[in-house]
Order: structure tokens, then sequence, then C-alpha cells
């Protein structure tokens, strides 16, 4: 059996893995293309998101706890400095440092976003019995769970 003409499957457990990998890529595109009435970048999003949610951050704890690289980071907290969504206030546990927050643009422009992927998971989900999406929820945050700790092992082997 071939999936995707990547070659043989040698086994049903990878068949369901490549399943799942190829489920998870469509979702993450779709959630990462821009919706009708969103001009947000859809590199940004994940960032904003996480200093709303985790409070001021350095621009190295936004990096470590989205795992992406300090300078990667540095060039998108600039642009959304830039565009007014995002305020540096001085860190008090060290002068020469910044933490990063949302401004108020930041937050409504950040919620907007939101909604309209609420939106298109709503549509998506909406013929599903309420059984089912709550099944998908657990699971989903069970994987979610299990694949962080994964994560995080692999980075301290």
């Amino acid at each position: 059996m071939q999936v995707d003409g990547l070659g043989p499957v040698p086994d049903p457990t990878t068949a369901v893995v490549d399943s799942v990998l190829t489920a998870l890529m469509a979702v993450g595109r779709t959630m990462r293309q821009r919706v009708e009435g969103d001009d947000l970048e859809p590199g940004v999003f994940w960032l904003m998101k996480n200093v709303a949610s985790r409070g001021p951050l350095r621009v190295t704890e936004l990096a470590s706890c989205t795992n992406l690289d300090t300078s990667t980071v540095s060039r998108h907290v600039a642009q959304l400095h830039r565009a007014g969504l995002l305020e540096r206030t001085p860190d008090p546990d060290d002068g020469r440092a910044h933490r990063l927050q949302l401004t108020e643009t930041g937050r409504s422009r950040l919620h907007d976003a939101f909604e309209r992927r609420r939106t298109l998971l709503r549509r998506a989900l909406g013929g599903w019995e309420a059984d089912d999406v709550a099944e998908l929820d657990r699971l989903l945050g069970r994987f979610v769970t299990d694949i962080e700790n994964v994560d995080a092992e692999l980075e301290h082997a």
C-alpha cells in the first residue's frame, strides 16, 4: 500500500499516523490562512495569542513558549510594534530588557481573528452530534498533552 506516493506503509499503525499527520497539516493550513476580513499575518497570530494569554513577556520568553527562534520572534515583534498592536515596557527586573504586551488595538484585532476562526470551526462542526464534538475535544486535549510531553522529552535528551 502507498500513501501519497511516499512509498510502502509497513504496518497499520504507520498508516494511521500518516492519516493523522495529513489531517493535522490540512487543519493547520486552514487555520493559518487569512479568513475573510482578517488583516493579521498568519505568522503573528500565534505570537499574539501567547502574549495575550501569558501576560507581559520578554522576547526570549515568547520565543521559548512558542518554540520559535528568537530572531524570528524579534522580526515579528518589530512588525507588531510598528503596526501599533504590541507595546514594549521596561522590564522591572532588568532595566536593559523589555516586556511585550498587546495594545488595546492588538487585543481587539486578535479577538476578531479568533472569532472568525471560531465561526469557521462552528460551521465545520455544525452537523456533528454533541457527544462527537465532546469526544473530539477530549481526544485532542489528550493528544496535545502527549505530543508536548514527547517534545519536552526530546528537548532534554
